[in-house]
C-alpha cells in the first residue's frame, strides 16, 4: 500500500478546472495556463492547507464523511483562485523550464544559508481559539523577507481549514564558503481586523551548506511560539 495526500487530488482537480474555465471565457488577466503555471498554483494551495493522508480506498470513504472536508473544499476554492492570480501576475524567471521552481534558483556548487520553514499559530487571546483571516508578515533586515518562490506569499494569512497556522519558506542566501555560521534576526507582525496587532522578534543561527538532495527545500522546520491577539480595547494580561 502507498500513502497519499488526498488534498493533492482535490487541489489538482480544482486548479485545473479553474484554469480551463478562465481560458474558456478568455479572462483578460490570465496570462498563461501552461503546466508549470498550473503546478505553481497547486503548490500555492497545498502550502496553505493541512494534508490528509490515506492508505487505502477505505480511507477515501472515511474522509468523504469528514464534516471538515466541506470547509476545506471551500478554502481550496478561494486559495486556488488566489494562487492562479498570483502566478499569472508574477511568473518565475525560468517560467518555461521544466523543473521545480525551488531548484532553479540554487546552484549545487555554491554554499547557501538554507533557512528552516517557519511555522506558527495565531489564536484569540480571550477564547484560545485559532483565528481566521489574520495577516502575518515575516520581516528580515527591516523589510519583508523574500520567499523561495511565488507559491509562498509574504505577508500570508490564515484560513479556517489551517486552524490558525501559517508558514514561510525564506529564499536561501549565498555564502562565501561552506560551514560558516551566521546569526539571523527575524520578526513577525500579526494583524487582524478588530484586534490589536502583535509583533514578535526572534533570532536563529544558520550554517551554510552545499545543496544536496533537498533541491532548495528545507528538510526541517522551526516552530515560532504561539501568538495571541486580543480584541481592541481589551488589555493583554501577558503584558501586565
Amino acid at each position: 500500500m502507498k500513502i497519499r495526500n488526498l488534498m493533492e487530488d482535490l487541489v489538482e482537480t480544482k486548479v485545473n478546472k479553474l484554469y480551463d474555465d478562465l481560458k474558456k471565457y478568455n479572462t483578460v488577466w490570465l496570462t498563461c495556463d501552461c503546466e508549470n503555471c498550473r503546478l505553481d498554483a497547486m503548490a500555492f494551495v497545498l502550502n496553505r492547507i493541512p494534508p490528509k493522508y490515506i492508505i487505502s480506498s477505505r480511507g477515501i470513504t472515511h474522509t468523504a464523511a469528514d464534516q471538515n472536508l466541506t470547509q476545506i473544499k471551500a478554502d481550496i476554492d478561494t486559495l486556488a483562485m488566489e494562487g492562479i492570480r498570483l502566478v499569472s501576475s508574477s511568473k518565475r524567471p525560468t517560467h518555461n523550464v521544466n523543473a521545480t521552481s525551488e531548484a532553479l534558483y540554487i546552484s549545487g556548487s555554491t554554499p547557501y544559508y538554507f533557512f528552516p520553514v517557519f511555522t506558527g499559530t495565531v489564536m484569540d487571546g480571550t477564547t484560545f481559539e485559532p483565528l481566521t483571516d489574520v495577516s502575518i508578515t515575516l520581516i528580515k533586515d527591516g523589510k519583508n523577507a523574500e520567499m523561495i518562490d511565488q507559491t509562498w506569499s509574504n505577508p500570508t494569512k490564515t484560513y479556517l481549514s489551517t486552524k490558525g497556522t501559517y508558514s514561510f519558506n525564506v529564499k536561501p542566501e549565498v555564502s562565501q564558503k561552506e560551514g560558516e555560521t551566521k546569526q539571523y534576526e527575524f520578526s513577525v507582525r500579526v494583524e487582524a481586523e478588530g484586534y490589536d496587532s502583535v509583533s514578535y522578534a526572534f533570532s536563529i543561527p544558520v550554517t551554510s551548506e552545499l545543496l544536496k538532495q533537498t533541491k532548495g527545500l528545507s528538510l526541517y522546520s522551526l516552530k515560532i511560539q504561539d501568538l495571541f491577539l486580543f480584541p481592541s480595547g481589551i488589555s493583554n494580561p501577558m503584558e501586565d
